[in-house]
């Protein structure tokens, strides 16, 4: 994402890179300069596309359900996560739309790449002292099993009722080894309705 990002600042820097600026005729962008443009695009939305199902996930992996204390922090996380998401959205469309008007596209585009880059220092720098969950399973086969389970009821015709409890196998442990079972709670309601859908797939969780 970041080399991305580098090179979409560079196509904005350099004039070879990109059409002249114009007012009424204007040249189109040779194919080289298409080129370049699409690949920048492409390796930012690889990146962009391998970093955000992965990062809430991976951080909800660094505090322990089963510890009180590290529960309150792990919700904590999540709102501070979603506001930092939700500023970055909003300095997106009013600061660098700013930027790019009046100052150019080159700094419009070097800011956010700026900070990119700074991120992954801070996300490198606290390896040493980051939770890796190891891997459960293939998640392809879970995901094969919900697309078959869905196909035969929809096929059978169940119908979906609204249930409070949820759904678990009967035993101390989940199933999958090493995961941890879903705690029974009524302030997540949308979780319990998603548990009780998966009751009616027949997918143990």
């Amino acid at each position: 994402m970041s080399q991305g990002m580098i090179m979409l600042t560079i196509s904005a820097y350099f004039d070879t890179l990109h059409p002249p600026k114009c007012a009424v005729m204007c040249k189109e962008a040779s194919q080289g300069q298409n080129l370049f443009l699409y690949s920048a695009l492409g390796l930012i939305a690889l990146g962009t596309g391998g970093i955000k199902p992965c990062v809430s996930s991976f951080g909800a992996d660094q505090f322990d359900e089963g510890d009180e204390k590290e529960a309150q922090m792990k919700f904590s996380f999540f709102n501070w996560f979603y506001f930092a998401i939700n500023i970055g959205a909003l300095l997106g469309i009013t600061l660098l739309v700013y930027l790019q008007n009046k100052v150019g596209w080159s700094w419009g585009f070097a800011l956010p790449t700026i900070t990119t880059i700074i991120s992954i220092v801070i996300l490198a720098v606290g390896i040493p002292y980051y939770r890796f969950q190891k891997p459960m399973g293939s998640p392809f086969t879970r995901f094969l099993q919900v697309i078959v389970a869905s196909v035969k009821k929809h096929r059978r015709g169940v119908s979906v009722e609204n249930e409070t409890p949820l759904f678990e196998v009967k035993t101390t442990y989940s199933d999958i080894i090493g995961a941890r079972k879903l705690p029974h709670t009524l302030q997540f309601r949308l979780v319990i309705n998603l548990v009780t859908t998966c009751k009616y797939l027949e997918i143990d969780v």
